[in-house]
């Protein structure tokens, strides 16, 4: 008891304002600890996908070198619009016959593109270039998560206008040069 004058006067509520400023305390750092993993998510996500366009970049490089001959005679520079249709069959060579450089650059190519169209979202692959000055492999694909990263939309070496940036904000590129 405290003693205010002639008056006795006691604390009252004391304890539970204490507690109460303790729970919005933990409250606000819960909060903070809720925002740091829904990041940590995001981020996981997009190096997920990046590591997967990393992985196909990967493949169609040893293909190339395998079929260096299909290097060398300019089958994995393609214009865009000779691209196989994804969906569409593979090109069939490999009978008894076999398949020339071509072909198999050809028959590469597709399978490369219809398992990028397959494991990601929106997935899809272009390769230019020589064996002299290198090729560069560009895997394009979705992600939601990352459509306000400036760094996604102007990756060196990919097309600015690959995709329309008004109807396709969420299209992110991921290029790779190799030399076979």
């Amino acid at each position: 008891m405290i003693s205010a004058g002639n008056h006795a006067a006691t604390q009252a509520g004391t304890g539970m304002m204490e507690v109460l400023v303790a729970i919005a305390i933990c409250a606000f750092a819960l909060f903070a600890l809720l925002g740091m993993q829904t990041t940590a998510l995001r981020y996981q996500k997009t190096a997920h996908l990046r590591a997967m366009a990393s992985q196909f970049s990967a493949d169609l490089a040893d293909r190339v070198r395998a079929n260096i001959r299909g290097a060398h005679g300019g089958a994995y520079n393609l214009s865009r619009h000779a691209y196989p249709v994804v969906g569409e069959s593979a090109p069939s060579c490999l009978g008894s016959a076999g398949c020339t450089p071509q072909e198999l650059a050809a028959r590469d190519i597709h399978e490369w593109r219809s398992g990028l169209g397959q494991a990601m979202a929106g997935g899809w692959g272009e390769i230019a270039g020589s064996v002299a000055g290198g090729f560069t492999v560009k895997v394009y694909f979705l992600d939601t998560l990352a459509a306000g990263d400036a760094r996604n939309q102007s990756a060196r070496h990919c097309q600015p206008g690959a995709a329309d940036p008004a109807l396709h904000k969420d299209v992110v590129c991921f290029a790779t040069v190799f030399f076979p």
